[in-house]
């Protein structure tokens, strides 16, 4: 009930953005002024207008950890995609305010992952044609998320979007050397929905042909801020290094690297790398053994310990218990 009840007042907090964004179809709404609209597009992002995150006074409470606290991941499920398009709504309302498109681009890629692929994943050949569209959905909001940030990159940095979207490693590397501590947010969030989409669909020319960016990307975020977000930065990079062939940055002593980072930085206590490490580095090694220790690490972290993430805890062991009970289908036997 009082998981319910919280919903029902992010609800209400949304309803007003749709009211706030009614001023983009009716605007002969003058009621609806454009500083309460960005006020409270920077409550809901935690941003202002600039992308810088707001202040907090002690007692404040951050409006995501409604979500991202919630114990009960099915009613996140349904409730998100509400969630998302009131986001996209009130974006829509503000398309100056950088926190609010860099919130919209971020929960984009978390529901391709979170609540489109990850169930997709678990579907069998029986379902192809169902997994098949739910993947490409998940694609599409990977590459929406990508997209709003690349707005606000490209009005930080005039010309930034055809630079990360190019083969051009010295013009990728003169952009993404401009970043600062600022940029490190956007930045992730940005690379994850390319290397998301990427990795759904690693024969579409574009992403193919466009790696190198989100990689230079993540590289220099992990730079200016290598603790961010319990080491997400490093976790994107060692999947990517560990999966990708050499031909196209693929490098499994760098991929080594990175996740030794993030195991550094959240000192064994959150249950993704563990999930990292028995995805990619012990089924392509075929260590069993590896993949079930770590795996077990996972389960038993208690979600509670750290209440702010609790959600995303209780679907990465929803992952590591599906890993498990399909573990046969991974690995072979000599």
């Amino acid at each position: 009930m009082k998981s319910v009840k919280k919903l029902a007042g992010l609800k209400k907090v949304l309803f007003v953005c749709v009211v706030c964004a009614a001023e983009v179809f009716f605007p002969s709404c003058a009621s609806v002024k454009k500083a309460g609209t960005n006020a409270i597009a920077s409550m809901l992002s935690g941003s202002d207008k600039n992308g810088r995150p707001l202040k907090k006074k002690a007692g404040d409470t951050d409006i995501m950890t409604v979500l991202t606290g919630e114990n009960d991941p099915v009613l996140v499920s349904e409730f998100f995609p509400t969630a998302l398009k009131m986001y996209e709504l009130m974006q829509a309302a503000a398309p100056e305010h950088a926190g609010l498109a860099i919130m919209t681009g971020s929960l984009n890629v978390v529901y391709a992952n979170a609540f489109v692929q990850a169930p997709a994943d678990r579907l069998t050949d029986a379902d192809y044609d169902v997994k098949r569209a739910e993947l490409q959905r998940a694609k599409l909001h990977y590459l929406r998320g990508r997209d709003y940030i690349l707005q606000v990159f490209e009005k930080r940095y005039k010309g930034f979007t055809d630079a990360y979207l190019s083969d051009d490693s010295e013009r990728i590397a003169s952009y993404v050397s401009r970043l600062s501590v600022a940029d490190v947010a956007a930045a992730y969030w940005c690379a994850a929905g390319s290397l998301g989409a990427f990795s759904l669909d690693p024969l579409d020319a574009d992403l193919l042909g466009a790696l190198q960016g989100p990689v230079a990307l993540l590289e220099r975020a992990a730079a200016l801020q290598p603790d961010y977000s319990d080491g997400a930065i490093w976790l994107v990079l060692a999947a990517f290094y560990a999966a990708a062939p050499a031909t196209f940055g693929g490098d499994s002593e760098r991929a080594l690297s990175c996740y030794n980072e993030a195991m550094r930085v959240t000192d064994g206590k959150t249950v993704a790398p563990y999930l990292t490490y028995a995805e990619s580095f012990c089924i392509p090694k075929n260590d069993k053994a590896g993949f079930e220790e770590a795996l077990s690490k996972a389960l038993a972290i208690n979600p509670d310990e750290k209440p702010s993430a609790r959600l995303m805890t209780l679907l990465n062991q929803k992952r590591a218990r599906y890993l498990l009970e399909n573990e046969d289908a991974y690995f072979f036997d000599w």
